[in-house]
């Protein structure tokens, strides 16, 4: 009784998926494509800010060579 369920069950799961692949395959005929038509792609670029000015509040290293000597 268990090994004819599980046949039948298995035969009817065949004959389903069959039916939708056959229903997928022929869904439109003669290669017809009854789509809506897409609209084109937009790109929107943002505009970029100007950057602001460069921070020149810092100080040079001072070129002498006494560093790291002894004084006299």
């Amino acid at each position: 009784m268990f090994n004819l369920k599980r046949k039948l069950v298995t035969v009817t799961m065949a004959v389903v998926m069959g039916c939708l692949l056959s229903v997928g395959a022929f869904g439109q005929k003669r290669g017809e494509n009854q789509r809506p038509p897409k609209e084109n792609n937009k790109v929107v670029v943002k505009e970029k800010e100007p950057r602001p000015p460069q921070n020149n509040n810092t100080q040079q290293p001072r070129n002498d060579d006494k560093r790291g000597k002894p004084l006299n």
